[in-house]
């Protein structure tokens, strides 16, 4: 069983996990947002020896430089990609254990992590097994096809959801700061006007008393 172990230092805003299983072997995809600061922010998955392993780091909102990297439970592996939109590591899984994947970005930032890992040889086996048992006709096997592709359309529309949902937030922010100093900027500039117009209407009717002549 296969468990992601997340640091508290990781603050996130939406997770979706998706599991197809045949008999005991499964396919794993997460996406996770999360809010990262400039340090290096770290997370665990649990993995078998053979699995096939890809990960992608994207940000939410602008392009900006960041920095992925995946360590094996032993340390003898241990490797970094960098990118601005996207950054993307595929990796054939050679121990049993926890891998370290690490994400860093210069500035405080939300991103999405997505992970996707398998056994791509007990998945076939365990499908074939599946197959026989249940003596599955071709029409079938495509139909199981067919739905492991809407299950991936699914996730994908899911995802972008989560992304356009904080760039609403975002602009909702931004709008709500423009909007804030739109109303200080007019407080002050009606306290401006109105002391200007007291000191302007006091010197149009003020009387010099030495200038007055009995």
């Amino acid at each position: 069983m296969c468990i992601l172990i997340l640091l508290p230092l990781i603050s996130c805003s939406h997770a979706l996990s998706r599991h197809s299983s045949i008999g005991n072997v499964s396919e794993v995809s997460r996406s996770i947002v999360m809010n990262l600061d400039a340090r290096m922010t770290c997370l665990y998955e649990t993995l078998e020896k053979n699995m096939t392993l890809s990960v992608s780091l994207s940000p939410m909102l602008d392009p900006f430089p960041m920095s992925l990297r995946l360590t094996s439970p032993s340390g003898q592996f241990s490797e970094w990609e960098n990118g601005n939109d996207e950054v993307y590591m595929h990796h054939n899984v050679t121990e049993d254990g926890d891998y370290e994947i690490c994400a860093v970005t210069s500035k405080p930032m939300q991103v999405a992590l997505d992970i996707f890992f398998h056994d791509p040889k007990k998945f076939q086996e365990a499908l074939n097994d599946q197959m026989e048992v249940h003596k599955i006709n071709e029409n079938l096997k495509n139909t199981v096809r067919e739905m492991g592709k809407r299950n991936f359309h699914m996730y994908m529309a899911i995802r972008g959801y989560n992304k356009r949902v904080v760039r609403d937030q975002a602009m909702q922010q931004s709008n709500s700061d423009y909007i804030k100093l739109y109303v200080i900027i007019f407080c002050i500039t009606n306290i401006v006007v109105g002391v200007l117009q007291v000191v302007i209407i006091h010197r149009m009717f003020f009387v010099d008393p030495r200038k007055i002549r009995v």
